[in-house]
Formats: structure tokens, C-alpha cells, sequence
């Protein structure tokens, strides 16, 4: 009995230490995977700034072609794959993030820069193209936002000759807001569309979408079979 009890404070010892261990080994960890997924952003981010800087480089190359050597589709498709890079930073960082926010307003005016681009070629170059602006918000804010966007990349994936850019509506860039002001938007319903500059307030189905976007694009010459997208 008499042994045990002097054996007792080396089992706190022991226990102590242990327990010691395994915090530091866990801190240790979650410091390690912590700096491994700042080093992850940072890697996004530096690929978005490079993306960016490649693509503006681009559109004063294509603003200066003539009309038969004009190919945007390339140039539209790497604007597309740089939103899906953002969306991967805003799911790192979260969607209030500061250096997500800034990179936000870049890619916004670049959107801007692209669409200002298309419309001058259009009338120039005499393009078959269709043109949508979207402006969204947040999900508590405009419950159909998300599904207007869904069925927007479906269209655009759809018909080639359709061009969409998306902007955050409570984004605060003096770029878009001359944008808004343009089309006269102030508190109106969300989500908005700007198709080939007429505005349409509120959710509007596939359908509904496609009969609009018809009176502008020949839709069944243009479509891409379903099994393609």
C-alpha cells in the first residue's frame, strides 16, 4: 500500500507529460496545416494577378487586329476561367476577406474593359454576339440569385455567341456604379439582367430567358447539343 502511494505522483508526472505532448503535438499541426493553407492562398492569389495581367496584355493586342484575324473566343474563355479562380480564393478566405474583395473589384473591371472590348468589335467587325449583364447579391438578401446564375452559365455554355458578365451589386467600385447608373439601376428588385442594353427586373426562368435572348442570336444555330456542355 505504502509503495503505491509513492508511486502515485510519478503517475500524474507521466500523465502530465503526455497530455503535454499531445497539446503541443496538436498545436504544432494546426500551425503547420494553418501556414500550408496561407501558402495555398498566396499561390491563388499570385496565379489571379499573373491571369489578370496576361489578359489585359491581351485585349490591347485584340484591340488593335483587324476584323479577319479577330478570334475573342479564346480570350473569353480565359476571362471565364479566372472567375472560377476567384471563387476558389473566396472559398479559402470567405467572401468577406479583404484581399478577396480587392481582387473582386479587379476582375469586375476587367469584365468591364471585356465587355466595353466585344461591343466596339461587334459593331466594328459586325459580330453575331449577345451581350448579358447580371448583377447579384448575397443569398440572404435575393433568395433566386444563385439559381439566376446557374441558369445564366448554362446559356452562355450553350450558345457560343452569348457573352455574360456578373457583378456584385453591392460591390463598391465607381466603375460599376457608373455601370448601374448607365441603366438607370437604384433599389430596384434583384437579381437584374442587361440584355443588349435593356434592363429586366427580377428571376427570370431558362425559357423566358432564351426567348429574349433569341430576338438577338439565331439560337438553333447557335446552340451546342446538351451532350457537349
Amino acid at each position: 500500500m505504502q509503495k503505491d502511494k509513492i508511486l502515485n505522483p510519478q503517475k500524474y508526472i507521466f500523465v502530465f507529460l503526455c497530455s503535454a505532448l499531445i497539446f503541443a503535438g496538436g498545436f504544432l499541426l494546426a500551425d503547420f496545416l494553418g501556414k500550408k493553407n496561407m501558402q495555398k492562398i498566396d499561390n491563388l492569389q499570385q496565379n489571379f494577378r499573373i491571369d489578370i495581367l496576361s489578359l489585359e496584355t491581351q485585349f490591347s493586342i485584340l484591340s488593335e487586329a483587324p476584323c479577319d484575324s479577330l478570334n475573342e473566343s479564346t480570350l473569353t474563355q480565359e476571362l471565364y476561367e479566372i472567375a472560377q479562380s476567384l471563387e476558389n480564393i473566396a472559398n479559402n478566405v470567405g467572401p468577406n476577406d479583404t484581399s478577396y474583395i480587392q481582387l473582386k473589384k479587379y476582375y469586375s473591371i476587367l469584365e468591364i474593359r471585356h465587355w466595353l472590348m466585344l461591343k466596339k468589335a461587334k459593331k466594328q467587325c459586325r459580330l453575331p454576339l449577345a451581350f448579358v449583364i447580371y448583377f447579384y447579391t448575397n443569398k440572404q438578401a435575393c433568395a433566386d440569385c444563385a439559381n439566376q446564375g446557374f441558369i445564366l452559365t448554362h446559356l452562355r455554355k450553350k450558345y457560343p455567341e452569348l457573352r455574360v458578365y456578373s457583378f456584385d451589386y453591392d460591390l463598391d467600385l465607381s466603375a460599376l456604379n457608373t455601370l448601374k447608373s448607365i441603366y438607370k439601376i437604384k433599389d430596384q428588385e434583384l437579381p437584374l439582367i442587361v440584355i443588349n442594353d435593356k434592363l429586366y427586373q427580377g428571376y427570370k426562368t431558362i425559357e423566358e430567358l432564351e426567348e429574349i435572348i433569341g430576338k438577338y442570336i439565331d439560337l438553333e444555330k447557335s446552340a451546342i447539343p446538351t451532350d457537349e456542355i
